[in-house]
């Protein structure tokens, strides 16, 4: 049997599956079952913490800033 009507028959199998989907409790590891996690929420950041996220971002926008202003003096003086 060829490639192509290999994967016909597994998808015409698929299609033809229980649609209640009982079978993914079969394949799945408890743990992998979403109702079985505990859900914990947002965490409750100290004020320095928060601070240091913050100065993270201003850094990122800096930099990206800095990198574009490089980029764009390289483009523009090449010429």
């Amino acid at each position: 049997m060829d490639h192509e009507a290999t994967c016909m028959t597994e998808i015409v199998e698929l299609n033809t599956l229980d649609s209640s989907e009982s079978w993914v409790h079969d394949v799945l590891e408890p743990d992998q079952f979403t109702g079985s996690k505990i859900p914990y929420g947002r965490r409750q950041l100290s004020r320095g913490t928060i601070v240091l996220l913050w100065a993270l971002r201003l850094y990122v926008v800096f930099m990206v800033f800095i990198v574009g202003l490089a980029i764009w003096n390289t483009l523009h003086t090449a010429g």
